[in-house]
């Protein structure tokens, strides 16, 4: 099934799409979640600066509306409010992506707290849904999984990067095999990792 809305963490459950599960013997948990890679401080100094550029252009742009002639009120309340939505937008925009990068980077703390301690449990995937990018292909999915004693919960798959993306072959499907990477004793909302085999690689 596919969703055009997007998804959201399901509690720091996170997918690890990889080539292949391997053996008990040897599998270790994952020493990072596999998260997106967010804007650095210069990118966030960067993205700063775009928005007060913008945002000076836009009390430009109502200053000239409310000082030149124009059609009447109504246009220069329209275009204010215009204006002012957009510049609000980015800033808006830029305050979500820092809460987004602080509250991750929490989650990889608290992994690298668990994941010495983290132990294995099988699972299956008892349903997925995804979203789709324009071109057809699969932005992020989230699995549903069936694991322990019965025991079910959510754990999403978004790319590394924004030029990654998956082809809809590439979602594991229903039944499929997972490996639960979890602490015991930790907290319920403590993150944890789903391992799934990505179902395109010829063994």
């Amino acid at each position: 099934m596919s969703k055009s809305s997007a998804l959201d963490y399901a509690d720091g459950r996170v997918v690890h799409l990889v080539a292949r599960l391997d053996p008990p013997a040897v599998a270790r948990p994952p020493e990072a979640l596999a998260l997106p890679s967010r804007l650095g401080p210069a990118g966030r100094a960067w993205f700063a600066a775009a928005n007060i550029f913008a945002s000076v252009v836009a009390a430009w742009g109502i200053f000239i509306l409310w000082t030149h002639a124009t059609p009447g009120w109504w246009f220069d309340l329209l275009f204010t409010l215009m204006l002012a939505g957009l510049a609000a937008a980015l800033w808006a925009l830029r305050a979500a992506s820092i809460r987004q990068a602080q509250f991750e980077r929490g989650l990889q703390a608290r992994w690298r707290e668990l994941a010495p301690a983290a132990v294995a449990a099988t699972g299956r995937i008892v349903g997925r849904d995804w979203v789709l990018a324009e071109d057809g292909s699969v932005s992020s999915f989230v699995l549903t999984v069936q694991w322990g004693e019965g025991d079910t919960l959510s754990a999403l798959w978004q790319p590394a990067n924004a030029r990654q993306s998956l082809l809809q072959a590439q979602v594991p499907g229903i039944g499929a095999a997972v490996r639960v990477w979890w602490a015991p004793g930790a907290p319920a909302d403590a993150p944890l990792a789903v391992e799934v085999a990505d179902p395109s690689v010829v063994e």
